[in-house]
């Protein structure tokens, strides 16, 4: 597995950050997605942050929960974790 992440403007406005094996792409399924960051800066540190979570997670845990979600629901949620 080659997790890596990917920050990119969003259409809709905002930044996208996900995270995804690049080994076996899902890009309608990644391992994290959260969209709508106000900043591109928010999106790297949340995205850097849930990597090294993954990373160290997927050494005990196999498969990996995939996560999707907006900034608005992680706001509320501190600190991000995978909704049920």
């Amino acid at each position: 597995m080659n997790l890596r992440l990917h920050v990119h403007h969003a259409y809709s406005g905002g930044w996208c950050a996900d995270i995804d094996d690049d080994h076996d792409r899902q890009p309608d399924d990644p391992y994290w997605c959260v969209d709508q960051w106000p900043t591109l800066q928010d999106a790297i540190a949340a995205g850097c942050y849930q990597l090294a979570k993954l990373s160290a997670a997927v050494q005990t845990t196999y498969p990996l929960p995939r996560v999707s979600g907006w900034y608005e629901d992680l706001a509320m949620s501190r600190p991000m974790q995978p909704a049920l």
